[in-house]
């Protein structure tokens, strides 16, 4: 009985190995990056504040902060989620990683993230920075420039 189980076992793992999926160990091939949900070890620094300059235009919401990263070379990108029905609003915003193209050192890299675009709102109350599940930073008092 105990030779069937030791069997079944090896035979269960090189099952899992011999396409490319389960996990991943020397001399397995892996076909893209694979990332977990935040690649974000940390962060730290940030701010958020509205440009509302008069002149042409809607104002204009920045938000900036740095992310520590596992490796050096991952693009970003942002997106807008929801905003609260608080007067002023809550706006969450979500970073989007994406992990480099071949072998890179595995060193942790800080990375400063910028967002500028129009803001929704006049003003807001604070501005929630999330990174998959994972809320990297809560700015509340969020300025307006005039």
């Amino acid at each position: 009985m105990k030779n069937i189980s030791v069997v079944f076992v090896l035979f269960s793992l090189a099952a899992c190995n011999a396409d490319g999926e389960g996990a991943p160990g020397e001399g397995t091939p892996i076909s893209k990056p694979v990332i977990a949900d935040c690649p974000v070890i940390d962060s730290r620094e940030w701010a958020a504040w509205v440009d509302a300059e008069p002149g042409p235009g809607a104002p204009t919401l920045h938000i900036r902060g740095t992310a520590d990263l596992p490796t050096p070379g991952y693009d970003y990108a942002w997106r807008v989620g929801i905003a609260d029905r608080a007067m002023p609003p809550g706006q969450h915003m979500h970073l989007d990683f994406t992990a480099p193209d071949g072998m890179v050192a595995q060193v942790v890299t800080p990375v400063e993230v910028a967002y500028e675009g129009e803001a929704t709102y006049k003003e807001y109350r604070m501005i929630r920075v999330k990174c998959g599940d994972e809320t990297l930073a809560e700015i509340a008092d969020v300025p307006v420039a005039q």
